[in-house]
């Protein structure tokens, strides 16, 4: 317990960064001594600032932040008011001499209104007549130009009435008979041009010359129908042509519809055959492809029984004896092999002896051919035992050949 008391008495006196003596115990007759002499150069009063209410540093800042802010705010509010005293004083000098300016113009003018007022009148007096001069010609001129309509429509019906007639007399000569416009040298291919050219400007001027010149230029009427009976008749009669025409028409159109259905179906049969045509080519290329893997595939077997076969089908044991056993039996039924024929050549041989033998017995007697089948088992045996014998014989020659062959050899000592 002293020990605690002891070190929070020691935080305590270093509380504030001064490290005082700490306080042992109590002394009798003790007196605190203090500095009563202050010197006032040192110990100032700071004005403005405010004092320290409190004991807590940090409202303490905070509270002069505020003061400082508060104070920069109004020397800023200062600058503002007088830059807008210095603006509106500004400002107010001129708008006084503006006002002076206007006076000034204001007297000028009305000097000016006051000695040119005459000058003006008699203008405006000319001005109000040039208008009306100009209103009345205006006015002429749209009567004048409404006229100039009217005589260019006038002007474009008469062309158009007489190129219509025109048209009516080439209708006229083109259902006329060919000798009478051979006769009066009718030219159905000439074409009549406009007589009067008018544009959309309606001032351009009209060459009247040139109209006359056309109009003069035109021929009488020469027509091969003089009643109206006739042109009904002829008309009766193209009806009639027409009503013909379109028969025909309607049989060529059946004819060619049929025609179109007709080529419509060949096309589509060419299509499939060419379709099928196709599928028979793209199956022999598919099988020509086949082929010639199959070729490979069999090219390569073939080599491959070559290097392992070719061997054994040619110099192996079994082929030599079937050879020779082949050889014998030509031999025997046929003749010698003097040609030195191939081994399958000669088995086609004794096989189709062996046939000509078979169809010769089988015209024989069957106990002719048992007797001989006795025979020749007979002779076979004894062949076999004559063999056997041979055999035996062969075994003791090669034996004593092969001690005589030991008995000339000279003597070899060994050494045990």
């Amino acid at each position: 317990m002293d020990r605690n008391q002891k070190q929070r008495k020691n935080r305590s006196a270093s509380k504030f960064g001064i490290k005082l003596p700490p306080i042992e115990g109590k002394v009798e007759n003790f007196k605190v001594k203090t500095v009563m002499d202050i010197d006032p150069d040192f110990f100032t009063l700071v004005d403005g600032r405010s004092i320290r209410p409190n004991k807590s540093l940090s409202v303490y800042k905070g509270n002069i932040r505020d003061l400082m802010l508060k104070r920069t705010l109004r020397g800023y509010t200062e600058d503002e008011i007088l830059r807008i005293d210095r603006q509106n004083k500004a400002e107010t000098e001129i708008h006084e001499r503006a006002v002076i300016h206007f006076e000034e113009y204001k007297t000028s003018f009305d000097k000016f209104l006051a000695d040119n007022n005459n000058v003006t009148i008699n203008i405006m007096r000319k001005s109000d007549g040039l208008a009306r001069d100009l209103a009345n010609k205006t006015e002429e001129h749209r009567k004048i130009t409404f006229e100039m309509t009217n005589l260019k429509s006038k002007l474009q019906y008469v062309d158009e009435t007489i190129m219509i007639l025109l048209s009516f007399e080439r209708f006229l000569h083109r259902i006329s008979p060919g000798k009478w416009q051979k006769d009066n040298n009718v030219d159905l291919a000439i074409q009549q041009k406009p007589i009067f050219t008018i544009g959309s400007n309606i001032f351009q001027q009209l060459n009247t010359d040139s109209i006359k010149e056309q109009l003069n230029a035109l021929q009488p009427p020469r027509l091969y129908f003089e009643t109206p009976e006739q042109l009904t008749e002829i008309f009766s009669v193209l009806e009639t042509q027409n009503l013909e025409y379109l028969l025909k028409a309607e049989e060529m159109r059946v004819l060619l519809l049929k025609f179109l259905r007709a080529l419509d179906r060949f096309k589509e049969n060419l299509k499939h055959e060419l379709d099928f045509v196709q599928e028979k080519v793209k199956d022999v290329e598919e099988l020509i492809l086949w082929n010639v893997q199959r070729e490979s595939e069999l090219k390569k077997m073939f080599y491959k029984i070559l290097e392992e076969k070719i061997r054994y089908l040619v110099s192996s044991k079994a082929v030599l004896e079937l050879h020779n056993h082949v050889e014998y039996a030509y031999e025997q039924l046929i003749s010698k092999n003097d040609t030195d024929q191939s081994t399958l050549s000669m088995i086609l041989s004794v096989e189709s002896e062996y046939n000509n033998l078979m169809l010769e017995l089988s015209t024989v007697h069957p106990k002719i051919v048992k007797a001989v089948e006795k025979e020749t088992f007979e002779n076979d045996a004894k062949q076999l035992q004559k063999a056997k014998i041979s055999h035996d014989l062969l075994k003791n020659v090669d034996k004593i050949s092969r001690r005589l062959k030991a008995s000339y050899e000279p003597y070899e000592k060994h050494d045990y």
